[in-house]
């Protein structure tokens, strides 16, 4: 089994080389991933509690960008958890937000999110970070506070 060592980043304008150099170096070893969410006031962190969550029809309200390199048996995956409902990807259009052509979208849903798939040889890493950030600020449902933390989780 696989163990993972855990980094956290805090990510603004002036660091957004720091998260490319880290989906840089996952995409070459071809495991681990990484997530990313927008920073938001503490009052507005709360989800629905446990058992109620299963019956809501939406994701998070803090949406939460995840990254999974591919490798030679898998392809790439970029995906965004929101709780902004159905038609998120219209909604990022029309925010001027679309993902690079060779992306290829592979769901839609209103609770599970969005999900794009790429082949490891084709993903760019400040690509995968454009779109991170600003579909997570973007399908947001309450305000951010500007800058996102993310995790990263690579092979030890």
């Amino acid at each position: 089994m696989t163990k993972y060592e855990t980094e956290m980043l805090f990510i603004d304008s002036e660091s957004k080389q720091d998260l490319e150099s880290a989906i840089e170096k996952i995409a070459e070893l071809g495991d681990g991933w990484i997530n990313v969410e927008p920073v938001v006031a503490e009052d507005h962190q709360n989800e629905v509690p446990g058992f109620f969550a299963w019956f809501s029809a939406r994701g998070p309200k803090v949406p939460v960008g995840t990254f999974v390199p591919g490798n030679s048996q898998s392809l790439a995956s970029v995906g965004v958890a929101h709780g902004s409902g159905r038609g998120a990807s219209d909604q990022l259009q029309k925010m001027g937000i679309k993902p690079p052509e060779v992306w290829v979208s592979r769901q839609d849903h209103a609770k599970h999110g969005l999900v794009w798939e790429i082949n490891p040889r084709q993903v760019v890493a400040s690509e995968v970070v454009s779109l991170l950030l600003q579909s997570t600020v973007g399908l947001s449902t309450v305000p951010t506070t500007g800058g996102w933390a993310a995790t990263v989780h690579q092979p030890v």
